[in-house]
C-alpha cells in the first residue's frame, strides 16, 4: 500500500476540513461563543445547501472517471456546468428559507444572503476535485485544496484583522474563494473548455446514480447538525457556540477515516468485481478505522477538557465535559463513513435513502426529547445515538454479503485497548489534566499501546498482504 497517497489525500482533507475548522477557531476565540454561535448558524445552513445543490454528484463523479477515464472530461464539463446551476439554486432557495420561515431571524437575514453568494465557487472546487480524485491524482487532489480552502482561512483571518465584524468576515470569505475558483476555471480549461459535453444519457444516468447519495447526504446533516439548529433555537447562540466548539473538534478528527477512506476510494472501485480482493480491502479499511477510532475516542475522552481549553480558551471550558461525551461519536462515524464508500462502490447507494430516514427520524426524535431535559449534554447524547444506528444499518448493508465472523472478531482487540485506555485515565483523571504535558504524555502512551495493537493485527491477519501489496 502507497502510504504517501494516504498522506497526500490527508494533506488535501485537511485543507478542505482543517482550513474550514481553523476558520471556526479562530473566530470562536476572537468572537466569544455568542457571536460564534450565530457564525456557525448560517455557516452550517450553507453548507447544508451546498450540499443539497451538488446532488451527490463528487462521489458518483470519482467513481465513474476512475471506471472510464477515457469519458473523464466529457463527464467532468457535463458535470461542472450542472454543478454551478445547482449551486445558483441553492443559494436562491437559501435566502428564501431564511427570508420566509422561521429558520432567520432579523439578526442575521443578511449574513446568510451574503454567504450564498460563495455557493457556485464551492461547487467549482468541489467538482473539479473529485474530478482529480478519479484519476488518483492526489498530488493534485491536495494543492486544489490548499489553495481553495487556504484562500478561505486567509480571508477570514484578515477580517478578524481588520475589525471582527461577521458582515465583514463574510464578505471577505466570499471574494477570496470566488478568486480562487477563478484562478481553478482558467487552470484546468483545456481539461473542459474545448470538450464535448458526455451525451445526455450519461448525464442521466450521472444524476440517477447521485440521487440517492444526495438525498442520504442532505438527510444526514441536517441529522447530525439537527442539534445545532435546536440548541440555537431553543437556548440561543451561546449554548449554540459552546455545543460548536466541542462538535469543531470531534469533525476535525473525521479527517483521518476521510484520508483513509479517500485514498482506498478508487482502488475499491476497480476490484470491486474480484470478490476475494475487494473482501479484503473491505476488512482491512474496516479494521483499521476501528483501532483509529476507539483509540482516539478513548484519549480524547480523558484529556477532553484540557484539549477544549487549549484549543478554544477559557470562555469554552464549559465544554470540555462535553467533549468527553460527545467524542465517543467518533467511533460510529469513522465505521460508518467507510461502509458508506463501500456501498458507492458497490453501486448500492439506493439503500442510503432508508438509513437516511431513520437516521433523520432518530436523530429528531431524541433530540427533542433530550434537550429539553438535559439541556446541551442532551444533544451530545442524542448524536452517539444516532450514529450508533447509522452505523447498525450500514454494517446490515455492507455485510449481509460479506464475510465478516474474522472481521468481527479481530474487534476484540482494540475494543480491549479501549477499556484499558479508559479505566486508567478515569483513575488518574485529574492528575493528568492538571498539566498539559501530563495529558500529552498520557495521550502518547496511549497512542502507543493501539499502534502495538495495530502492529499485531497487521502482521497476524493474512488479508493485510493482500492489502499492502497493492498499488493505489
Amino acid at each position: 500500500m502507497r502510504f504517501r497517497h494516504i498522506g497526500l489525500q490527508g494533506i488535501g482533507l485537511l485543507a478542505k476540513r482543517g482550513f474550514l475548522a481553523a476558520s471556526f477557531l479562530v473566530i470562536a476565540r476572537v468572537l466569544g461563543p455568542s457571536r460564534f454561535g450565530d457564525f456557525t448558524y448560517v455557516t452550517t445552513w450553507v453548507l447544508v445547501l451546498n450540499l443539497v445543490a451538488a446532488l451527490g454528484l463528487p462521489s458518483v463523479t470519482t467513481r465513474e472517471v476512475a471506471q472510464r477515464p477515457e469519458e473523464a472530461r466529457a463527464i467532468l464539463k457535463s458535470t461542472l456546468w450542472l454543478r454551478v446551476a445547482l449551486s445558483v439554486a441553492g443559494a436562491l432557495l437559501l435566502n428564501a428559507l431564511f427570508d420566509w420561515t422561521p429558520i432567520g431571524h432579523p439578526g442575521i437575514l443578511g449574513y446568510a444572503a451574503l454567504l450564498s453568494l460563495g455557493l457556485p465557487a464551492i461547487a467549482i472546487a468541489d467538482q473539479l476535485a473529485a474530478y482529480v480524485l478519479g484519476f488518483n491524482a492526489h498530488r493534485r487532489f491536495a494543492v486544489l485544496n490548499i489553495s481553495f480552502w487556504g484562500a478561505y482561512l486567509f480571508a477570514t483571518a484578515i477580517a478578524l484583522f481588520l475589525g471582527g465584524d461577521l458582515r465583514l468576515v463574510f464578505s471577505c470569505q466570499v471574494v477570496a474563494v470566488w478568486i480562487a475558483a477563478g484562478y481553478f476555471v482558467v487552470a484546468f480549461h483545456d481539461e473542459w473548455l474545448n470538450v464535448a459535453a458526455a451525451r445526455k444519457s450519461v448525464t442521466t444516468y450521472l444524476l440517477r446514480q447521485a440521487a440517492p447519495i444526495a438525498i442520504t447526504g442532505v438527510l444526514g446533516i441536517l441529522s447530525f447538525r439537527i442539534g445545532t439548529f435546536l440548541l440555537y433555537k431553543f437556548l440561543g447562540p451561546t449554548e449554540t457556540g459552546i455545543y460548536t466548539s466541542a462538535l469543531q473538534v470531534v469533525e476535525a478528527l473525521q479527517l483521518i477515516p476521510m484520508a483513509i477512506t479517500g485514498a482506498i476510494f478508487p482502488t475499491l472501485c476497480r476490484v470491486v468485481h474480484d470478490r476475494s480482493r475487494f473482501t479484503s480491502f473491505v476488512e482491512w479499511l474496516f479494521l483499521t478505522l476501528s483501532f483509529f477510532g476507539l483509540g482516539a475516542a478513548a484519549t480524547a475522552s480523558v484529556v477532553g477538557p484540557q484539549l477544549i481549553t487549549f484549543v478554544f480558551g477559557t470562555k469554552f471550558d464549559s465544554a470540555g465535559a462535553l467533549f468527553t461525551v460527545l467524542v465517543w461519536a467518533l467511533v460510529p462515524m469513522f465505521l460508518h463513513f467507510a461502509l458508506t464508500y463501500v456501498l458507492i462502490a458497490t453501486n448500492r447507494q439506493k439503500v442510503f435513502i432508508l438509513e437516511s430516514v431513520i437516521y433523520l427520524a432518530v436523530s429528531l426524535t431524541s433530540n427533542f426529547m433530550l434537550i429539553p431535559r438535559y439541556g446541551i449534554m442532551g444533544s451530545a447524547y442524542a448524536a452517539l445515538l444516532s450514529e450508533s444506528t447509522l452505523l447498525v444499518l450500514h454494517l446490515f448493508f455492507v455485510f449481509s454479503r460479506l464475510e465478516i465472523r474474522r472481521t468481527l472478531s479481530w474487534l476484540a482487540v482494540p475494543g480491549a485497548l479501549a477499556v484499558a485506555v479508559v479505566f486508567c485515565g478515569t483513575e488518574w483523571k485529574s492528575a493528568i489534566n492538571s498539566l498539559g504535558i501530563n495529558a500529552i504524555a498520557f495521550g502518547m502512551v496511549s497512542a502507543g499501546l493501539f499502534g502495538v495493537g495495530y502492529w499485531f493485527y497487521h502482521q497476524t491477519s493474512p488479508t493485510n498482504f493482500i492489502v499492502s501489496a497493492e498499488s493505489f
